[in-house]
Formats: C-alpha cells, sequence, structure tokens
C-alpha cells in the first residue's frame, strides 16, 4: 500500500466519522430532515470527493510531465 492511499484512506475515515456526528446530532435535535442537516451531510462527503479529484488530477498531471 503507497503512502497516498494510506492517507486517503486515513482521510475517508475522518469524512465517515463527521457524517456520523451530524447524523447523531440530527438525531438529538428531533430528527428532522431540513434543509439545513440535509446540506451538512452533503457536504461532509462532497470535501472528500474533492480531494480525491485533486489528487486525481495532479497524480495525471505527474505521469504526462
Amino acid at each position: 500500500m503507497t503512502l497516498s492511499a494510506l492517507l486517503m484512506a486515513f482521510y475517508t475515515l475522518i469524512a465517515l466519522l463527521f457524517i456520523d456526528c451530524s447524523l447523531r446530532e440530527g438525531a438529538e435535535k428531533g430528527g428532522r430532515w431540513d434543509l439545513d442537516r440535509v446540506l451538512g451531510l452533503l457536504l461532509c462527503v462532497a470535501w472528500p470527493l474533492a480531494l480525491a479529484g485533486t489528487l486525481l488530477v495532479a497524480y495525471q498531471e505527474r505521469e504526462i510531465g
């Protein structure tokens, strides 16, 4: 396993922990699915995907150049 794969796995674990915290917090506050709760969960998923895309582009640029 390469260092980048290990770091990506660690980063994904952190994202999952944030999603879990967001779900638990929403359940404690009544469990309503309002816009703020949905947006928070979507952002928990979006930032690791943005990082993965950035790493992929950087890797491709390194391979080309």
